[in-house]
């Protein structure tokens, strides 16, 4: 099986503060196009990738779930029409909601798809206050149910600490220097979504078959040594 027909569950966890535009005038827009242009890297369907959408300010909403666009045309329609709220950032609502619905039982999450999360913040939560525990609390509970999160920081204005917290590992948390710069790191986040271990443990399979079939017990020795260096 190649990397790319690997089933995913992916969550857009997005801010939607009034920073975004006070940073810039089409800040928001350029949000939604970055969204859009990271889906278009995937195919959109009920046997490959579905795709929800988390839209945070001062309450978290979510805007569609798992199974309600299975193809591409109907999704970016709905990430171009995605308002913009501009008032407070409730981080730590998003990943609630995002444990709590878009991947909670019965709710199109498939179990033997890969659930990952992507969060795109310029800022640092504040609600119920700055800097709450319950934000680190609902990331812990997403992690614990299987969810990846991977964090996007735009500008220096984020909390980079708390991110690298809750993002899964610290190469899932991917620091941007402006919205503008958005577009730049597509094909990294798109490699980091598929950066996991079930795509290793594939490639291992993939590697004894063949290599059963073709080498001898030493080669296939120094073959997975080489497979088992693989970076999660």
């Amino acid at each position: 099986m190649s990397v790319v027909e690997r089933l995913i569950d992916l969550n857009f966890v997005v801010d939607s503060s009034s920073s975004i535009e006070l940073k810039g005038e089409g800040n928001w827009n350029i949000s939604l196009q970055f969204i859009e242009d990271v889906i278009r890297q995937f195919t959109v369907g009920p046997n490959n990738v579905q795709v929800a959408l988390v839209r945070f300010s001062k309450d978290a909403t979510v805007e569609w779930d798992l199974t309600q666009y299975q193809d591409s045309a109907g999704l970016i329609d709905a990430v171009q029409n995605v308002p913009y709220t501009g008032v407070g950032t409730n981080l730590n609502d998003a990943l609630h909601l995002t444990w709590s619905e878009v991947f909670a039982p019965g709710r199109g999450s498939r179990p033997n798809a890969e659930k990952v999360a992507i969060i795109l913040t310029d800022g640092e939560d504040n609600k119920p206050e700055r800097g709450s525990a319950e934000t680190i609390e609902n990331a812990v509970r997403c992690k614990e149910d299987g969810i990846r999160l991977i964090a996007i920081g735009v500008t220096d204005r984020v909390n980079r600490d708390q991110l690298i917290e809750i993002a899964s590992s610290a190469s899932d948390y991917i620091p941007v220097d402006d919205f503008n710069a958005l577009e730049t790191i597509i094909d990294q986040l798109t490699e980091q979504i598929y950066l996991t271990t079930n795509i290793t443990t594939t490639t291992v399979t993939t590697t004894i078959e063949t290599a059963t079939s073709t080498t001898s017990a030493h080669a296939l020795s120094i073959r997975l040594h080489s497979v088992c260096c693989i970076h999660i």
